[in-house]
């Protein structure tokens, strides 16, 4: 089978996975009572079909004439594992619900179970251990530094695509067109030397995504829940390292719910609130308080993400891809506003 021929099939194999999985736990979610505590009593457990449709495409990529080195198939393992840890401890959370802390250390957890194994030498687990630094060049990290800036990336991403879900199908939006990025830019990029086998991760990712998404548009009839938010976090940030740190690539077409999660981070440390209590200073929240309807702010944010991402595949340099990083931060200013600002009605 030809590369396109195995990428083809995968991503029909996923979707009608997802789709048929899917579809069959939205009737399980009610049952079970794991339903939104707020607003409509949709399904929260949306999350499960996803990885089930992940952990499934993984295993028939091994099915399929696809050669990898060991070191790969460990990095594998090590996000299946953590995945799966992730999803079965936030599906408590999504039943019963948890304290912010005790997510937080299930968080610093399973991204410890990625990145430990790097204290075993340079072929085990997935660290940042490098990067190219616009003005410097290639940056290489000491091992602790390595593995805790690769813990905060982990609980960054997976916080920042948790908060963006607070509108139906904008998280699994924004993480589809982050996968798609991330698949073009292994599949196709660097020319000389593309990455085959690392863009099955983010190809599969994306169709289970594909599967999921018409069950949660607006109005949704399934949410993703914390175990899904977590899970797809945690997988597209896991990935956008593995196979070589495409953080540049990451950063920009996660842009928006990164730098959403600093600016409401800041603004609630302003007012002296708890980081994790809810409020209304979410990027979505100040785009529906003018106006804007579900749609709209999804189309914005996953197309806006989209620019982004396709930017970081064409720009020529470091320097040019951090202009676009201040772009998309000047983005942000103009739909926020300052750190610390009340929205209307909070």
């Amino acid at each position: 089978m030809s590369h396109a021929e195995i990428a083809l099939s995968l991503l029909v194999l996923v979707i009608a996975s997802s789709v048929l999985l899917v579809r069959h736990t939205i009737p399980i979610g009610r049952q079970l009572g794991i339903v939104n505590r707020s607003g409509a009593r949709t399904p929260r457990i949306g999350g499960l079909p996803v990885a089930i449709a992940f952990w499934a495409g993984i295993a028939i990529s091994f099915a399929l004439p696809i050669a990898r080195f060991p070191a790969e198939v460990e990095r594998i393992a090590l996000i299946v594992l953590a995945g799966a840890i992730v999803v079965l401890v936030m599906l408590v959370d999504d039943a019963i619900g948890l304290r912010p802390p005790t997510k937080l250390l299930v968080q610093i957890g399973v991204a410890s179970v990625m990145v430990l194994p790097r204290l075993r030498g340079q072929a085990h687990g997935i660290a940042i251990d490098q990067f190219n630094a616009p003005l410097i060049g290639e940056v290489h990290l000491a091992l602790p530094l390595a593995l805790t800036a690769t813990i905060l990336w982990f609980v960054a991403t997976m916080n920042a695509i948790n908060w963006i879900d607070g509108i139906d199908g904008l998280a699994p939006t924004v993480t589809l067109v982050a996968a798609i990025v991330l698949f073009l830019h292994t599949y196709f990029w660097p020319r000389n030397d593309p990455q085959f086998t690392i863009s099955v991760l983010p190809l599969i990712l994306g169709a289970a995504l594909i599967g999921f998404l018409p069950f949660n548009w607006f109005p949704a009839r399934i949410t993703l829940g914390d175990a899904g938010t977590n899970f797809i976090g945690l997988t597209i940030a896991a990935i956008s390292i593995v196979g070589g740190a495409k953080l540049a690539t990451a950063l920009l077409v996660l842009g928006l719910p990164l730098f959403d999660l600093v600016w409401v981070t800041i603004a609630r440390a302003r007012r002296r609130q708890p980081v994790a209590t809810g409020d209304k200073s979410h990027l979505h929240h100040r785009l529906m308080e003018r106006g804007w309807s579900v749609g709209r702010i999804v189309g914005f944010v996953g197309g806006v993400s989209l620019f982004f991402g396709v930017l970081s595949l064409v720009l020529p340099s470091r320097e040019a891809k951090l202009g676009a990083l201040l772009v998309l931060l000047i983005v942000l200013l103009l739909t926020v506003g300052r750190p610390g600002q009340r929205a209307e009605g909070t």
